[in-house]
């Protein structure tokens, strides 16, 4: 994520949880709309000293609410406490919610009825010390808004697109996806590949703060991004017609339909459209594993690639670390984490 912001021409420091970055409205909206990998994106509203509730509640009063919620907002609010004489969460809730009303009184200002989205507010207590966030982003920033159809066992798409990162793919090597599933992987290659914004197609809670500031928005949406690759393949397959039916819906929504090549196939009937690329699995795991081969189905994509896809690097995620050793190929683990509820780890290498 960190190089990521840099990308996007900002200073990130990595810190306990995500990294943070200081910026103004247009770099604010510019990263909601232009990160891929981000789950989420909230402000920093102000730090303090927060020993006791009424502590917390001065606290509170001090920040300049107006900015980020309107008077007779609903919201949400949610409390994290570690190592602090604050011991009930719901108890800080509700001090920070009324305090926050406390600090919206005052005459009446002009315009409509209060927004009915809520606004999320984020209150992390470590010790003795407060840390008061509101969310910038709303609905978490995977939800691109092209994916209606899933298949089973889907990856988000910050995850598929952080998968790429990681295995180093670049617009202009060639792609295969042969168990797309929804597309993700596919989709969000193409998007990359054509200078497209991940967030175009979505709504940010930041477009209903009192603050926002629309003439600068537009100027953010105008903003573009050149393609950096038309021609390099983007290879995507499923042995599972339903799985191809969603994300060719998938691929059309997100306006990516013409730049990948889609077709239902198994693995072991897919074609390499290159003599090198990246191809990238997401085979069954977990409950799925009893209804695909277990381990041996490990073995059968090891086979496959060695028999095909000699001279092509292959990523492919895993939830068991004896899966390493059933694929028959040198490897090396680029990351570890959680998907759909299971520790899974992102193996990489080359097909000798």
């Amino acid at each position: 994520m960190a190089d990521e912001l840099r990308d996007l021409g900002l200073t990130a420091k990595v810190e306990e949880g995500g990294v943070s970055f200081q910026t103004d409205a247009r770099g604010l909206y510019a990263v909601n709309r232009w990160s891929r990998l981000a789950g989420r994106i909230v402000v920093r509203a102000g730090v303090f000293s927060a020993s006791s509730l009424e502590a917390m509640a001065a606290g509170i009063r001090r920040i300049a609410w107006r900015g980020w919620v309107a008077p007779h907002q609903p919201l949400d609010i949610a409390v994290t406490l570690h190592s602090s004489r604050l011991r009930a969460r719901e108890s800080v809730a509700r001090k920070v919610e009324h305090a926050i009303a406390d600090a919206l009184r005052g005459p009446r200002t002009e315009g409509g009825r209060a927004p009915r989205d809520v606004a999320r507010v984020g209150v992390r207590v470590v010790a003795d010390r407060a840390e008061i966030s509101i969310d910038a982003s709303g609905e978490l920033l995977h939800r691109r808004g092209w994916r209606l159809e899933t298949a089973e066992a889907p990856i988000r798409e910050n995850l598929g697109a952080a998968i790429l990162r990681l295995a180093d793919w670049v617009p202009g090597e060639a792609l295969v996806d042969p168990m797309c599933g929804s597309g993700t992987f596919s989709i969000e290659a193409a998007g990359i590949a054509l200078g497209l914004a991940p967030g175009a197609r979505r709504s940010f809670a930041f477009e209903r703060w009192p603050s926002f500031d629309s003439a600068v928005w537009e100027q953010v949406k105008r903003a573009t991004s050149p393609p950096l690759d038309k021609s390099a393949p983007i290879l995507t397959s499923d042995r599972e017609a339903g799985a191809v039916k969603a994300a060719r819906a998938n691929a059309t929504r997100a306006g990516v339909a013409g730049r990948i090549a889609l077709s239902q196939l198994a693995f072991e009937a897919v074609v390499p459209p290159a003599a090198t690329g990246l191809v990238v699995l997401n085979p069954p795991y977990g409950a799925r594993i009893t209804r695909n081969g277990g381990s041996g189905g490990i073995q059968s994509i090891g086979a496959v690639l060695r028999s095909s896809w000699r001279g092509w690097r292959f990523a492919i995620l895993c939830a068991d670390p004896r899966w390493i050793g059933a694929l028959g190929m040198p490897s090396e683990t680029l990351a570890k984490f959680s998907n759909g509820g299971l520790s899974v780890r992102l193996i990489a290498g080359r097909v000798p």
